[in-house]
């Protein structure tokens, strides 16, 4: 089965290699997932099955459905991993290349950014990037270095400078390279063991042939977990023929020879217990003339079980670090690296609620956290960790629930009780953050429970000690500027006190927003606050599939050709303004129609159905008012000719439907009012105007035909990527109390 290629005007800047057999699930859900997340849309996924496997071909056919950038290319027999990557290569139509194993996951921004050096090194340039490896044991940020000039290809992959310092390694999931370079060193068909260190030696002989780094870490390695594996199957005389072979053809020095025989060679004989290992590779070490570690490392390998030498390298792993860190130049991690830093090791991510926001909020916080190298830890309800835990299964979860008895009985409670429920929930929060030794506690929706999550606080603090506490708000809405009508001076007051112990207890503030910051600072002078962007996750749809979903949801609106379409979305939420928008489409001529798209909240349905009929434009408004999956949002926003943002006075937050239009480039008409002025303001998105007040509305909303696309779309994608968010709220957790 090879699924038929794209029209060649649609040829991809970078085709996606992945072979694979006998993996489906951790085919989808690692590789092809982080794949097709790739903030470089524009690409193509070429799947290689190694042979007869109906599974796994099952599994695809779902995805090449959904994806039209997926092509399968079934071999009718097995030819091995190898063999298999040349297929796909020779199939691809992209000038560069990524390889990714069906077992391994990459980070967002992986593809952008090795293409962008890519671009500036030139076809014969392979680019890596910093990765974690993932075993059993725990995550390890890599490389421990970069390249020294001039230093051969084999030797910093292979070989240590140093007791103390790891090898480089480099796998085939890191690599991005030149489909001509590909081809003209293809990878070695049959060869079972070593593929990509094998085809790494080979093309360093080439001419002009070397490697670059693109910055931030970009792939997740999974290694020796318990599952069936190749690199784990073959026994030492493979290893060892392989090795001997590079080293007579000059392609291995013999300091990456040496080095390889203790690391690979000998380990593989030793968990085999196979003693006669022992006097041929003692041989073949001493004519590669060894460094004496390297000759303390074989003499203790046979000395010494695994197991036992794995324990002691754990209990010497601080000293060490400290060592490598006095070392002259040698850091244990080098500066490039900072996206995987020392601190924090571990992060409990607390949430009492569990609405698709702030799932969704907690799992992308998750996975960022994991990829930077971080163990994360969810606390909240089994609705809430089992949607996060799905999305990145490598968080740890404890649930616990603030709805014990549920959401219905929790609001029947009088407040006095409903805030005992509070803080009794965030103190057995707190507590199992401590149990698990957490670096940083971080609470992700402050808004509701500023009190009870000081109490809760104040009486855990000791006990706390050293861990950083940082909370996230949401809505600013305790201050009077965000009232309707305004609220008493003292209420406000009273909830700026608040806020301020939270300060005096060491909490840093995060909001989505700089001028959120400022006002919040300006309130609570002293109170630390970090400005957060909030992500925007990157357009699923272009070119073409993006031209077909328009037409597509328009026709099932119903909406004639000629309709100047608005889309107000995200529900009936009397903040949002629909009834404004209703009273602004009575202004505009009938080319104008209304779409309203979202579940019934606080308003009635019923009662914008009935304001449309009263102000006579009920044909115009097209209502859906319910639940809009993930993967069909994005259809309804390139439906529209621009995004109304009808929003109240007291709207004190981000709005959702603001960045997906943004990250769209499609216009926006919004109210003059906090953030969105901010933003729209900043990346010219479109037309400001007053709030709940329908006739300015209806003169932006005029402004429309006349707007292009937003032309700013790629500078806000970047500032508000995933990465990007991640990135910032690292900051805040390494940051001081002030």
């Amino acid at each position: 089965m090879t699924s038929p290629p794209l029209p060649s005007s649609a040829s991809p800047r970078v085709s996606v290699v992945i072979p694979t057999r006998g993996r489906p699930h951790l085919l989808v859900s690692r590789a092809l997932r982080t794949a097709l997340g790739q903030t470089l849309r524009d690409i193509e996924v070429i799947v290689v099955v190694d042979g007869p496997d109906t599974p796994t071909l099952d599994a695809l056919n779902a995805v090449t459905e959904a994806d039209a950038r997926v092509h399968v290319i079934a071999l009718p027999h097995s030819v091995g991993g190898g063999e298999a990557r040349n297929f796909g290569i020779r199939a691809a139509r992209a000038e560069w290349i990524a390889l990714l194993d069906d077992d391994d996951e990459w980070l967002p921004v992986k593809l952008e950014q090795q293409l962008a050096v890519a671009a500036q090194e030139g076809p014969r340039v392979i680019v890596a990037c910093p990765w974690i490896e993932r075993t059993p044991r725990g995550d390890t940020a890599m490389p421990p270095r970069r390249p020294e000039p001039g230093e051969p290809l084999g030797e910093y992959v292979l070989a240590r400078r140093t007791a103390s310092e790891k090898a480089s390694g480099l796998v085939s999931s890191l690599l991005f390279t030149s489909r001509d370079l590909l081809l003209d060193v293809p990878f070695h068909p049959g060869l079972p063991k070593h593929q990509d260190w094998d085809w790494l030696l080979r093309a360093a002989a080439r001419p002009g042939v070397h490697l670059a780094y693109s910055a931030d870490v970009g792939a997740i390695w999974y290694y020796e977990e318990p599952r069936a594996s190749v690199s784990r199957s073959l026994d030492w005389r493979f290893s060892l023929a392989w090795a001997q072979g590079h080293l007579r053809r000059g392609t291995m020095s013999d300091k990456a020879f040496a080095a390889f025989l203790n690391s690979h060679v000998s380990t593989a004989a030793q968990l085999k217990r196979d003693a006669s290992a022992a006097l041929p590779l003692l041989a073949a070490f001493a004519r590669a003339r060894p460094r004496a570690f390297e000759w303390v490392r074989f003499i203790s390998g046979w000395l010494i079980p695994l197991e036992r030498r794995r324990a002691l390298r754990a209990g010497l792993e601080r000293p060490l670090a400290f060592v490598r860190s006095r070392g002259a130049g040698r850091p244990s991690i080098p500066a490039h690296n900072d996206t995987a830093p020392a601190f924090p090791r571990r992060v409990a991510l607390i949430d009492p609620l569990d609405t698709g926001h702030h799932t969704g909020y907690a799992a992308v916080l998750a996975a960022g956290l994991v990829a930077q190298g971080c163990q994360v830890q969810v606390i909240g309800s089994s609705q809430l960790v089992d949607a996060v835990h799905a999305q990145v299964p490598q968080v740890q979860t404890d649930v616990l629930p603030l709805y014990a008895s549920g959401a219905e009985a929790y609001y029947k409670l009088s407040r006095r009780t409903r805030e005992q429920v509070n803080i009794r929930f965030f103190r057995a929060a707190l507590a199992l953050a401590r149990a698990q030794d957490a670096d940083v506690v971080h609470l992700l929706y402050l808004d509701s429970y500023t009190q009870s999550f000081l109490i809760a606080l104040a009486s855990m603090k000791v006990r706390l000690g050293r861990i950083r506490v940082r909370a996230t708000l949401h809505w600013l809405y305790f201050l009077r500027a965000y009232k309707s009508p305004p609220g008493h001076p003292l209420a406000e007051g009273f909830h700026r006190l608040i806020v301020g112990l939270l300060g005096a207890l060491g909490v840093r503030i995060m909001v989505h927003s700089r001028a959120l910051a400022a006002q919040l600072q300006s309130k609570v002078p002293g109170l630390a606050v970090d400005a957060v962007p909030y992500f925007a996750e990157p357009p699923r749809l272009s070119g073409e599939a993006r031209t077909a979903a328009r037409r597509a949801r328009r026709a099932d609106l119903g909406l004639p050709d000629t309709a100047i379409a608005l889309l107000a979305f995200g529900g009936t939420r009397h903040d949002k303004g629909s009834d404004v928008a209703i009273r602004a489409l009575a202004e505009l001529p009938e080319a104008y129609h209304l779409l309203i798209v979202g579940p019934a909240r606080s308003f009635d349905a019923q009662a914008l159905v009935d304001l449309a009929q009263e102000h006579g434009v009920a044909d115009r408004v097209h209502f859906r008012v319910e639940f809009v999956p993930d993967d069909e949002v994005e259809g309804y926003f390139v439906a529209a000719d621009a995004v109304v943002l009808p929003y109240r006075r007291v709207f004190a937050g981000q709005s959702g439907p603001l960045l997906i239009a943004a990250s769209l480039g499609v216009p926006v008409i919004a109210s003059d009012v906090g953030v969105l002025t901010e933003t729209v303001q900043a990346y010219d998105l479109g037309v400001l105007c007053a709030p709940e007040d329908a006739t300015a509305l209806a003169e932006a909303l005029r402004q429309v035909p006349s707007l292009a696309p937003r032309t700013q779309t790629a500078r806000f994608q970047v500032d508000h990527t995933p990465a990007q968010f991640t990135q910032s709220t690292l900051e805040s957790y390494r940051a001081g109390r002030r």
